[in-house]
């Protein structure tokens, strides 16, 4: 269903996806009777945009919510509350969360996901041809033998021989699986990928080639890709802007370079010190910022700023007050009572 002319309006120009004020619980059951006794908040509150033609790298922890942020875009999952705004090839804007199945299915031709896994992610007992060309299939684009061309053609272009089609996963590393993902992902012409943990499971030479490969794509395809991953290194090469998630919440979104040299929330600085730095001569000294404890349980997210139990700034106003995401000097936005007056530490580019 399209939207308002006020939505559609209040969505700028160069804004692909806009997401807001998204929801998700997951209700947990419990007891003879499988009553309801919680409710995980894997995403909660969450607001930002994604600009076309940029890379928008979501971090944090495991469990911080970063893959439901993914599945709820691509509805996966259905949003418990908010919205989210997409922005068609023809220019019309939808808002994904109204739309009814036979409408999302011409919608998902213009979004795809590469899944981290490259081995579970591809049925071993389907050819790469049955695999890459599956999406066009089951859209009802092109003959048998436009389909092999496609396939062939999108080999082509992730780096792979077009005379592997005929071939199964198990004759694939790794990274040409992943490869093989990624053709895929690219068949119906997608304006918007989501790569969620794209290359965690890679060796590092490998993933860098395939980070390489991604990069190379998207300004050859004028692609946006939404990428999710825990590798801070990684996300420093590849993403225009960062938003920080943790226990379902943003901590804090902003261009990478100023995130990286500059932090604003407490949380972004400790993941930055864990960040590896080049220096064999062992010059360099480094502010050491050891958070307390684990993250929390989403089914008992703590009161007050969710990461107060962990932050060595946090008073009590952190433990009582929660605080809003907003909007700083630079375009930034953060979740923290003192961002403007805590003096964090970020780290070099490298």
């Amino acid at each position: 269903m399209t939207v308002t002319s006020e939505k559609a309006e209040a969505m700028q120009d160069d804004t692909l996806i806009s997401i807001r004020g998204a929801k998700k619980y997951f209700p947990v059951h419990g007891g003879w009777l499988r009553k309801k006794v919680g409710e995980v908040r894997a995403v909660d509150d969450i607001t930002f945009d994604i600009k076309k033609g940029e890379t928008f790298g979501l971090v944090g922890e495991s469990g911080s919510g970063k893959s439901s942020i993914a599945r709820l875009i691509l509805r996966a999952y259905d949003l418990t509350e908010g919205e989210i705004l997409f922005r068609r090839s023809n220019g019309s804007i939808v808002d994904i969360t109204s739309l009814g199945d036979r409408e999302m299915r011409e919608i998902r031709r213009e979004m795809q996901m590469i899944f981290q896994d490259p081995y579970s992610s591809l049925n071993p007992r389907m050819t790469i041809l049955d695999l890459v060309g599956e999406p066009l299939t089951i859209h009802g684009v092109g003959s048998p033998s436009e389909i092999e061309d496609r396939v062939a053609e999108l080999l082509r272009l992730v780096g792979l021989r077009p005379e592997y089609v005929s071939r199964y996963p198990h004759a694939f590393s790794g990274g040409q699986r992943q490869r093989i993902g990624i053709a895929r992902a690219l068949a119906l012409n997608p304006s918007f990928i989501a790569a969620d943990e794209a290359v965690s499971a890679l060796d590092v030479s490998v993933a860098a080639q395939n980070i390489n490969l991604l990069q190379d794509l998207q300004e050859q395809l004028g692609l946006t890709y939404l990428f999710i991953t825990h590798d801070l290194g990684m996300v420093e090469h590849i993403s225009d802007r960062i938003g920080v998630m943790y226990l379902g919440r943003l901590m804090e979104v902003g261009p990478t370079e100023e995130m990286f040299s500059k932090p604003l929330h407490p949380y972004t600085e400790a993941l930055l010190a864990a960040v590896p730095q080049p220096d064999p001569r062992g010059n360099r000294e480094r502010k050491r910022v050891a958070l307390k404890g684990e993250i929390a349980d989403a089914m008992n997210i703590p009161t007050g700023c969710p990461f107060h139990p962990r932050c060595p700034y946090a008073d009590a106003k952190c433990k009582a007050e929660v605080p809003a995401l907003r909007s700083v000097a630079g375009g930034r936005q953060v979740r923290c009572h003192y961002a403007e007056s805590l003096d964090l530490t970020g780290v070099a580019a490298q």
